[in-house]
Formats: C-alpha cells, sequence, structure tokens
C-alpha cells in the first residue's frame, strides 16, 4: 500500500480539523494577571532570575547587573545613557522576564568614557569592538561553542530610531534613577525588531511576546504621533504599521511578519 500524501498544513480544511479538535478539548484555566507595581520591582524581578540561574547553573560566571552598569557609568561620567533592551522594557511589561545580556545605548562622544568605565568596574572582562557596538564577555561563561559569552553590549546609535531616542525618548524612573526608553520608544524598537529580516525566527517570536505583552498592559493610551514618527524612522511606512500592530496586539491578532 502507498504511504498516505503528507498533510498540507496551510490548506484551510486542515486547519479548520484541528481548530475543531483543540476546542473539544476543555480549556486550561489561566494563571492570575499580575503586574509589578512600578518599574523598580520589574527590574528586581528580571535582575533575580538572571542571579538565581548564574548561581545555580553558571557558578563560575560574573553576575554583572543592569542597575551596576548605569552606576558604573554614571561614576565615570557618563551623562547621556539609556538603558536598552529588555531590561529598558520590562517596567512596561505585564510579565517580566529575565534576559542575561545589558544593553546600554551611549553617543559616540561617550563611547570612550563609558568603556573606561564598564572596565574599571569589570576588569577581566573581553572586550570585542565592533561599528555599532562594543561587546563586553564574560571569560567565565561559556557558550555551546566554548566562547564567551556576552554581558554587556555598549550600544552606539546606527540609525534615525535610536539618534531621536537618545535625545528626545528618555524617561528617569524615580525609584532607581535608571534612564530608560519611554514606552512609544519601546514599541518602535520592538517592532523594529520584529520586522527586521536579519533577525532570527526565534528570537522575533520573543520580540511578538514582548511587543503584546507592553501593549495590553498599557495603563494609558499611546501616543499616537509619537509612534507614528518613531515608526517611520524604521522605515518610510513605518509609522503606520506600528500603529496597526498597536492594533493587532490589543484584539490578540496575527503579525504579518
Amino acid at each position: 500500500m502507498a504511504d498516505p500524501a503528507p498533510s498540507d498544513f496551510t490548506d484551510p480544511a486542515f486547519l479548520a480539523a484541528r481548530e475543531a479538535a483543540m476546542r473539544a478539548v476543555p480549556a486550561p484555566p489561566d494563571a492570575p494577571p499580575w503586574r509589578p507595581p512600578s518599574y523598580a520591582d520589574a527590574l528586581r524581578v528580571s535582575e533575580k532570575i538572571t542571579s538565581d540561574y548564574r548561581e545555580l547553573h553558571r557558578p563560575d560566571s560574573m553576575d554583572v547587573k543592569p542597575s551596576e552598569v548605569c552606576a558604573a557609568l554614571q561614576q565615570g561620567g557618563v551623562k547621556n545613557w539609556v538603558l536598552m533592551g529588555l531590561h529598558g522594557y520590562v517596567g512596561y511589561m505585564s510579565d517580566p522576564r529575565a534576559t542575561q545580556d545589558v544593553d546600554v545605548l551611549v553617543p559616540y562622544s561617550q563611547k570612550k568614557k563609558a568603556v573606561k568605565a564598564i572596565l574599571e568596574r569589570w576588569p577581566t572582562l573581553v572586550v570585542a569592538e565592533m561599528e555599532f557596538v562594543v561587546r563586553f564577555k564574560d571569560p567565565g561563561d561559556l557558550d555551546e561553542k566554548a566562547q564567551p559569552k556576552v554581558v554587556i553590549d555598549l550600544m552606539l546609535p546606527w540609525g534615525a530610531l535610536h539618534e531621536a531616542i537618545i535625545k528626545n525618548c528618555v524617561s528617569t524612573d524615580e525609584r532607581t534613577q535608571l534612564r530608560i526608553p519611554t514606552v512609544e520608544a519601546a514599541l518602535a524598537c520592538k517592532y523594529a525588531a520584529m520586522i527586521s529580516p536579519h533577525r532570527l525566527r526565534k528570537k522575533k517570536l520573543l520580540d511578538t511576546a514582548d511587543f503584546t505583552n507592553i501593549v495590553e498592559a498599557g495603563e494609558k493610551p499611546f501616543d499616537e504621533p509619537t509612534l507614528r514618527q518613531l515608526g517611520d524612522l524604521v522605515w518610510e511606512k513605518g509609522g503606520e504599521e506600528l500603529v496597526r500592530f498597536v492594533e493587532i496586539a490589543l484584539n490578540d491578532g496575527q503579525f504579518p511578519l
């Protein structure tokens, strides 16, 4: 007997049958909603997860915390900096998560001071200078290829979006005094990552979840003109699409990626 033809997983009949089968299964109970009361609390949760992971699974690694990186920059005389990546927008999320590296954006004029400040605080880190980023790697924490993992990315503005953020879209958290992107800037950065052809698919899935998390946790309407301005800095029609992405997230829709 010939083998049956493989299923077409994009066929509407297949998808309808799958939907019907899954609806026949009782839905699991949702976890109760929880959101940290402040950015400081969200950052503390994120830092604790990473620190516990390193203590249990990477005992030889350095436990570099975002708050410590920012303190080192301030002590080194770096005045214009922004905590980016997950640590920069974790306070906007309803469900904070963790990451192992710290991303900080500084202007080119502050690069030398920032590199010096970080190395004075963590002198054993391995430095790798690239065109738009200076990477600091931990020799005590190796990846699957036995290479030191990145623990700090000192980012430099490589496009109009990052230049606009560091000039006009910075908010200082009252409790921690950390400089973080505004919520509109955080959404624009996640949007840029989601549509980037250079980003791995598995990372885009995290970006999509983060974007949706930020939108759903919004306590007040986002500033649409600012979203449009920042989106247009990603690409010429990005502002319109970024606003549409916010609507998709609010309606639990499918992003066109």
